[in-house]
């Protein structure tokens, strides 16, 4: 699959040389990421959700990663946005969503896939189709996959927002409202649209062990969502005490390095085949083959690159 290449900008060509990102990765070339499909550099890396209670995985997020042919891994907070100001986000985000669904479509159980939608691809004419006919494509029953929205998603146009995710919720497909409390109006967003899940981002999460103000919000929080009818998922979550605390609340899911680093597909075959995780040995997250995983910084950058739809 080729990424279109959009006409150059006055005064500028399609093989600009974008500048060092925020990680200060050696440069690429523009023309390299519109190429990456072609040559086979993108891949899915996943990341479990773990029920608080039992501790079985429950689902994987969807994690797309640039593996450059010849100066190794682009971390996300580079390419992303080179994608997005160049136009190709939406075959990118295209391509994840098919792959994600083909690949879950594989898994054994009922675990889901959850992928990401970013800003740019909300604002663009079909998205509800290209969930459909990934769907359709793959197999996939739409219960088992979820669009993950951070607040900034919606704030351009509310009232397409809000019809876009009605249709592609009125499919059986899931809406998770990620990164929450990070937003300038969180609460307003749970007024006005409808999800099925909340996830607290992950500044609430760590240390809630240690500072009263984290853990009171964070209660505050899951007690908000469950009494609108959603599910929670914790993000960020590294240490036992912030497991005992979370469950303690009934937190229905927990995600973070605790349980795993973000993993390959085939990895993902094999630990659905023993989906009880061992937190004290790490066995996850070490034997079962994990993706170079990103610094925090670099991991909520890379959820803007698992953009649903396509260029309209």
């Amino acid at each position: 699959m080729r990424i279109a290449a959009p006409a150059p900008a006055p005064g500028g060509t399609r093989s600009t040389v974008e500048r060092d990102g925020p990680t200060r990765r050696p440069r690429f070339r523009v023309d390299d990421l519109r190429l990456a499909l072609d040559r086979g550099e993108l891949m899915l890396a996943y990341q479990p959700f773990v029920d608080a209670a039992t501790g079985a995985v429950t689902g994987f997020e969807a994690l797309l990663r640039w593996h450059h042919a010849a100066l190794g891994p682009v971390s996300p907070a580079d390419f992303v946005p080179v994608a997005e100001r160049h136009g190709l986000i939406g075959a990118m985000g295209t391509w994840v969503l098919d792959t994600a669904c083909r690949q879950a479509a594989t898994w054994r159980g009922d675990c889901r896939v959850s992928v990401n939608v970013s800003p740019v691809q909300l604002r663009q004419p079909g998205l509800f189709d290209r969930v459909a006919s990934a769907l359709e494509a793959s197999g996939l029953p739409p219960h088992r996959l979820e669009l993950e929205l951070t607040e900034s998603v919606m704030v351009s146009d509310v009232a397409a927002a809000i019809n876009c995710i009605r249709r592609i919720r009125a499919l059986g497909v899931n809406v998770a409202l990620d990164d929450f409390g990070t937003g300038y109006s969180s609460l307003g967003y749970l007024q006005r649209f409808v999800f099925d899940r909340l996830k607290i981002d992950r500044s609430f999460i760590q240390g809630i062990d240690e500072s009263q103000a984290n853990w009171v919000l964070v209660r505050a929080m899951h007690d908000i969502a469950r009494g609108l009818g959603m599910a929670v998922t914790a993000e960020g979550v590294e240490t036992e005490a912030a497991v005992a605390l979370l469950r303690g609340i009934g937190c229905d899911e927990l995600q973070g390095f605790l349980f795993s680093r973000p993993v390959d597909a085939a990895a993902v075959r094999r630990l659905l085949a023993d989906p009880t995780w061992d937190r004290g040995s790490a066995r996850a997250a070490t034997a079962c083959g994990p993706v170079t995983a990103p610094v925090e910084r670099e991991a909520r950058a890379g959820r803007a690159c698992l953009a649903l739809g396509g260029q309209g």
